[in-house]
């Protein structure tokens, strides 16, 4: 297969190498917000060396920030990481990591809530009941990104045209809808509270470590919707549901144990927290 870099601002077929680095953007990602532990770090490791120089990091200009992230992930250890993590995250939620918590509206939250489900859904894909989470967390929504960017990379190398298609035309409409509206809200944020919630430890490496995860998230999900043309309405601000109760759809049906599977093969998550119903 002719195997040619499409440039940026286009809506050609991209090439095979150019999903893939686009993929692998998405995973460390996902993998660099997850909660830190030695091999989630490493994984993370391995896949900001690989993407040095990766022509999808040259002609989107993000060399400077994945270096600074490379560069902050040297200096830390995942238990330094763990308690500046769960203060951002888990314990006073400096950062909410979830989409619906920028939505001021509780019934719009609810509609998204639905709406990031059924995205999923239409690729046979749930969140598992094995990581406590919810469809609107930035991991889950940046996993989804790198499995959708798998999957039309597969129905590139299998010239499946239409597959192809309706892949990309669903990662550009969930971007415009989902994770293009408040990933930029998240990443001020993560960066505006890295320094505060570091700084009771008085550990910068760990405040260095989440201003670079922030800054990288900004710069690749910008550059995506640049080349997709994706301009989505933007949200600014945090608004806490205060009970989360009111999230859950009154009409949603249990889901069935076997949806807890994991996806296997090529189509792998970066973290797991996406499963397809009925595969091992």
């Amino acid at each position: 297969m002719n195997d040619v870099l499409v440039p940026t601002g286009t809506l050609e077929r991209p090439s095979i190498q150019w999903l893939l680095g686009c993929s692998a953007l998405y995973e460390l990602l996902a993998l660099a917000l997850a909660y830190p532990d030695d091999e989630t770090l490493e994984r993370a490791a391995v896949l900001a060396e690989d993407l040095r120089g990766h022509l999808v990091v040259a002609e989107r200009r993000l060399g400077a920030p994945l270096d600074r992230l490379t560069s902050a992930l040297r200096g830390v250890e995942a238990e330094q990481l763990a308690p500046v993590y769960f203060a951002l995250f888990e314990g006073s939620v400096l950062c909410s990591p979830h989409e619906t918590e920028y939505i001021r509206d509780p019934l719009a939250k609810a509609a998204q809530l639905a709406d990031i489900a059924g995205f999923y859904a239409a690729f046979g894909l749930k969140v598992s009941r094995l990581h406590q989470t919810t469809p609107d967390e930035i991991c889950t929504e940046l996993e989804f990104m790198a499995l959708l960017t798998r999957k039309e990379v597969y129905a590139s190398v299998r010239r499946w045209t239409e597959h192809q298609e309706v892949t990309r035309d669903a990662g550009r409409r969930f971007l415009e809808s989902h994770l293009g509206r408040w990933s930029e809200a998240f990443a001020a944020a993560l960066c505006d509270h890295a320094d505060e919630a570091a700084g009771s430890r008085d550990d910068p490496a760990a405040a260095r470590w989440f201003h670079a995860v922030g800054d990288l998230l900004r710069f690749v999900v910008q550059a995506e919707m640049d080349e997709l043309g994706v301009y989505p309405s933007l949200l600014t601000a945090r608004f806490p549901d205060p009970d989360p109760g009111s999230l859950v759809c009154p009409m949603a049906a249990d889901p069935a144990p076997d949806e807890d599977l994991p996806l296997g093969g090529a189509l792998g998550g970066a973290l797991g927290i996406i499963r397809a119903p009925g595969t091992e």
